[in-house]
This record gives C-alpha cells, sequence and structure tokens, in this order.
C-alpha cells in the first residue's frame, strides 16, 4: 500500500485520480484498503507468470519510464546471458538494417551487460 499511496502524494490526490480518470472517492478507496491496491496486484501478477513474461513486463514499464528492466543474476548465469543477448543482437543488426526488432535485441544485449557489472560488483563486495 505504502509505494501506491507515495504515487498518490507525489502529484495529490484530485490530480492523480484525474489522470488515471478515476473518482477521488476510488483513489481514497484504495487507499483505505477497501479495493484492491492495483501495485499489489500487478506485483503478484508478475510472481503469477513465467519470469521471461515477467520481464518482458517489467522491461516495457521501464521503457515507459525512461529505463529498461536489468534482472540480477549470479556471474556465472549473468555471463552466460550477457554472451547470448549480445550474440543475438550482433546477429541482428549485422544486415546493416535496425529495425524495431533489432532494437529490442541490443536493448535486451545491453541490459544483459548491465546485470552482468551489477553482479560483478555484488560478488566483489556483498556488503553494498
Amino acid at each position: 500500500m505504502q509505494k501506491f499511496s507515495s504515487l498518490v502524494e507525489s502529484i495529490g490526490i484530485k490530480r492523480f485520480s484525474g489522470s488515471l480518470g478515476v473518482s477521488t472517492r476510488q483513489v481514497n478507496r484504495i487507499l483505505s484498503g477497501a479495493q484492491p491496491n492495483p501495485v499489489e496486484r500487478m506485483i503478484r501478477s508478475l510472481q503469477s507468470s513465467t519470469p521471461e513474461s515477467g520481464d518482458q513486463v517489467l522491461d516495457y514499464i521501464c521503457q515507459e519510464m525512461g529505463g529498461h528492466f536489468v534482472r540480477h543474476e549470479g556471474v556465472d548465469d549473468a555471463a552466460v546471458n550477457a554472451v547470448k543477448e549480445c550474440a543475438e543482437a550482433i546477429a541482428a543488426i549485422s544486415d546493416g538494417h535496425i529495425s524495431d526488432l533489432d532494437i529490442r535485441e541490443i536493448r535486451e544485449a545491453i541490459s544483459a551487460l548491465s546485470s552482468l557489472i551489477t553482479s560483478i560488483r555484488l560478488q566483489q563486495d556483498p556488503g553494498e
């Protein structure tokens, strides 16, 4: 509930409800627990899906917010995934034309490399 309330508080209940196209009463009902919390429902739906499907949805959300999703993995798994994703990205752009699908492959390779870097850093300094 705390994450949802921080979203509402960030711009105020009137503006927040207006941007969603719902009434302030409905937002108040969510805040009070009388209606399901959409943030918690999203988390449960992601946890109920396969990791691949959940990651795709998270990446889409992150892209909408100007970023990208990076899954934290063990160093060995992250290294294997990074090599695989980079090979797919190289194959995708080897024809000299970059399509939307190629852009997705490149983004996934960057994400895999970011995950590898994070995994290595965590292994080197597990206290962080």
